[in-house]
């Protein structure tokens, strides 16, 4: 039900928007919705791929946007330059409030320059730990000169905006501690499923297929999954290990499948195929290594596997296998636990009972966690509170 906002208008901030499918873009499309459903009128500024999209109004930017294809001083570049366009493209939009959302750091930092400038109220909705991103990828010391002005710039930025929004309770506590132990303007906006996730369709098909779907990057851990698999089929365990996504860690996977009997690259998903190549998966898998950033991360993935009412093991020890835990839906292990991973796969195999209660509780876990629902809550719940 439409509520009632001294707010006529926002102006969402994405490099990436529809029609791309990435996890930002979807996030951002159905933000979009819920704010247009509440009676505001929204649009975004956002990269020349969502020119002219159907059902969306936006306003696209000239320059082009690094992608995770690019090596990282070109991708950084590349920020600064969109970046630097988009703060003029802030700066004289005449939107009441901003939705700011990073990553990338630059383009969001960009745009909030602008909107203090003109003092005008802005979310900031931080999804990658930046620049804490850049000192554990050693780009840059937290100690040096530049690493501590990037720290300064971003609890600048947290301390000027009317509400800043992250994707774990880690990160919020991390942020409330960076400006302050009783602020409140820190909030929880989890990424969420898209609602064309359907539920899997029969969870005994053989063989026990184990599914691992998105970016390869820096964060992944691309050897545990080979040396999952190599364990499994060494052991005679029927399984089958399939594996989706490209990036900079792919060549792992490409090397070991050759030997690895169980072990499949089946190329990048198109985001049409996500809902059918899932829902016929019988566990989902996220490996990432030990860092902070991947411990304080829930990665797309975990939601998405959920929301198929499929269970699945996180490594590290994190917020995402903290959570998945704690709903009963999977299992956490740190990155270096190959036999300890093998020995549950092996249960859950072998025990079609336990796997029929864990896949059910799933199921019902998934209800609550739509980027539909999300948004509509924290519209309702954050937004027209802040800004009414």
């Amino acid at each position: 039900m439409p509520h009632s906002s001294k707010v006529s208008s926002v102006c969402i901030v994405s490099q990436l928007f529809a029609p791309d499918n990435q996890a930002i873009s979807l996030r951002m499309k159905y933000l979009y919705e819920s704010l247009m459903a509440h009676e505001i009128d929204t649009m975004v500024l956002t990269s020349k791929k969502s020119k002219n999209v159907s059902g969306y109004i936006t306003s696209t930017l000239l320059m082009p946007i690094g992608t995770n294809k690019d090596q990282v001083i070109v991708r950084l570049l590349k920020e600064l330059i969109f970046g630097t366009e988009m703060f003029f493209r802030v700066l004289l939009n005449r939107s009441d409030v901003y939705f700011i959302t990073s990553p990338p750091f630059t383009v969001a930092l960009a745009a909030v320059c602008a909107c203090v400038l003109k003092n005008k109220p802005f979310v900031f909705d931080v999804r990658d730990e930046y620049p804490e991103v850049y000192f554990s990828e050693g780009l840059i010391s937290s100690e040096s000169f530049i690493g501590k002005t990037l720290k300064r710039i971003e609890a600048w930025i947290y301390g000027k905006s009317t509400v800043t929004t992250t994707v774990t309770n880690r990160i919020v506590k991390k942020l409330i501690h960076k400006i302050g132990e009783n602020d409140d303007k820190i909030k929880l906006l989890r990424n969420g499923y898209a609602d064309n996730i359907t539920i899997q369709t029969n969870p005994k098909d053989k063989p026990f297929v184990i599914l691992f779907h998105g970016n390869m990057g820096k964060f992944q851990k691309p050897e545990l999954i080979c040396d999952v698999a190599e364990m499994c089929a060494k052991n005679n365990l029927d399984v089958q290990f399939r594996i989706y996504g490209w990036g900079n860690q792919s060549q792992v996977i490409l090397d070991r499948e050759k030997i690895i009997s169980n072990l499949k690259h089946m190329g990048e998903l198109d985001h049409k195929e996500m809902p059918n190549v899932i829902s016929k998966a019988s566990l989902g898998i996220s490996f990432q290594g030990g860092s902070d950033i991947s411990r304080n991360s829930f990665p797309s993935k975990v939601m998405e596997f959920i929301g198929s009412g499929i269970p699945v093991i996180v490594t590290p020890v994190s917020e995402a296998g903290d959570f998945v835990l704690e709903k009963k839906v999977g299992y956490q292990f740190e990155p270096d636990q190959v036999y300890e991973i093998y020995l549950k796969i092996k249960e859950l195999v072998e025990n079609g009972a336990h796997m029929d209660i864990l896949t059910k509780q799933t199921v019902t876990v998934r209800n609550s966690l739509s980027r539909r629902s999300l948004s509509d809550r924290f519209v309702e719940d954050v937004f027209l509170k802040k800004f009414s």
